[in-house]
């Protein structure tokens, strides 16, 4: 593998899109390829139950994607071989098997002989708890000396650099992620990052209360799950309809008397998809039927007064007239005064219709 300056410098200009929310990951393989000098270039991601989330590739045939897709990824040895190798490590089929050990494998004779491969080398860029990803060439002839020339020269800048990136890539992660959690705590939402299968990635400091309660949703084999078996069939299945389409599902799950969880789904923003794959949002609202309404946002939301709002709030729960007056310690004709004014300012002719109004919040 001889090294072109070149094709050098148009690969590191190619990755140094990768902290951009939606990676160019066709043109980062493109010149990857071309600079070591393979048949193919490919990125190959993982979930945690080894499930193929993602590929794509360059140089591939229509039909060797569906091979992979369809069946290979299963026996694929080197993804087997390198479950638990840490980022930066490199991957040669040549030098790490014996030529008769490989060739005794079902991946090698069915899917790389098939498919003109003699010898396949890999990084592995991703290995948590989520996720394990990795960055593959292969070549059509073997050279025993291709993972060394890899890991020198301007070759093995390229790739301290692509490995910085994807590290800025997840610091920029972490800072989005840290705003997004901000903001739903702030209105009393939990909210959790996790792939299409479940797994979680990250997830707020109230999601952890609430999944911590024993009220039905919990955290198991890192999976975000749920204790009955239709209410965790009907959310796998909105997760996986959201990873495909993008259009966000809700759902409700009760939690114990008089309470429930609601559950939104929607598609994550770029910036926190993870490599290769789309990611999820999920976020969680507890309702009790037994809750007091926030006399503050009444107010502000409604635009009423300070008084009316808690007047709204205590229809809202039930209470007459008169037993609003008695807990406020206010005339009963003082408390009509202020439901006939907020029947003017919210537009309604009913106070069943205030009470309407004031349960959506």
């Amino acid at each position: 593998m001889a090294e072109h300056p070149i094709a050098v410098r148009r690969a590191i200009e190619a990755v140094s899109h990768l902290v951009d929310p939606e990676p160019p990951w066709q043109d980062i393989l493109r010149t990857a390829r071309d600079m070591v000098g393979a048949d193919s270039g490919t990125l190959i991601v993982f979930d945690a139950r080894h499930n193929l989330l993602n590929l794509s590739s360059i140089g591939f045939s229509d039909a060797c994607v569906a091979d992979y897709q369809n069946h290979y990824y299963r026996c694929d040895v080197l993804e087997r071989d390198s479950r638990l190798s840490p980022c930066g490590t490199w991957l040669d089929t040549a030098t790490m098997y014996q030529r008769g050990q490989l060739q005794r494998t079902e991946f090698y004779t069915d899917f790389m002989v098939k498919h003109r491969m003699a010898q396949i080398l890999s990084l592995v860029i991703e290995s948590n708890a989520v996720m394990h990803a990795a960055i593959g060439f292969q070549r059509s002839t073997v050279d025993a000396k291709a993972s060394g020339q890899l890991q020198s020269g301007g070759v093995a800048r390229y790739f301290r650099t692509l490995r910085s990136q994807l590290v800025q890539r997840e610091k920029a992660l972490a800072i989005g992620w840290r705003s997004i959690e901000s903001a739903f705590t702030d209105v009393g939402e939990a909210v959790l990052l996790i792939s299409k299968d479940a797994m979680i990635d990250r997830m707020s400091t109230l999601a952890a209360r609430y999944l911590d309660d024993g009220h039905g949703w919990h955290v198991r084999g890192g999976r975000l799950r749920h204790a009955d078996g239709k209410m965790q069939a009907l959310f796998e299945s909105h997760c996986l309809a959201v990873a495909r389409d993008g259009k966000a599902c809700s759902l409700a799950a009760a939690s114990g008397w008089g309470e429930l969880f609601w559950i939104d789904i929607s598609a994550a923003p770029d910036a926190l998809n993870l490599i290769g794959g789309r990611m999820l949002l999920v976020r969680m609202r507890r309702k009790s039927a037994f809750a007091p309404l926030d006399v503050d946002r009444l107010e502000s939301v409604f635009a009423i007064t300070h008084a009316e709002a808690a007047v709204l709030a205590g229809l809202a729960t039930g209470h007459s007239v008169e037993e609003v007056a008695t807990l406020r310690n206010a005339s009963v004709l003082t408390v009509r005064k202020q439901v006939a004014s907020l029947l003017n300012k919210m537009e309604c002719s009913r106070q069943s219709e205030l009470v309407r109004l004031a349960s959506l919040l």
